[in-house]
């Protein structure tokens, strides 16, 4: 049985997938930026308003401690 680590070079790794490093890098930034700005937004008012609602509902549900 082999137990070493094999290394595989980087043009053997790549050979399934059609985009390099830069552009995998590219494609990666852009899509944080854009993820970024989406995160940062307030949730909105509806969504707190369902989210309350859930919580009050469990909370009735509850079994005295």
């Amino acid at each position: 049985m082999n137990h070493h680590m094999d290394i595989v070079p980087q043009a053997k790794a790549n050979a399934g997938n059609p985009l390099d490093n830069d552009m995998q890098a590219h494609i990666g930034r852009q899509l944080r930026a854009m993820y970024d700005t989406v995160v940062n937004q307030p949730v909105p008012d509806r969504f707190l308003e369902l989210l309350n609602q859930l919580d009050a509902k469990t909370g009735d549900e509850k079994e005295p401690e």
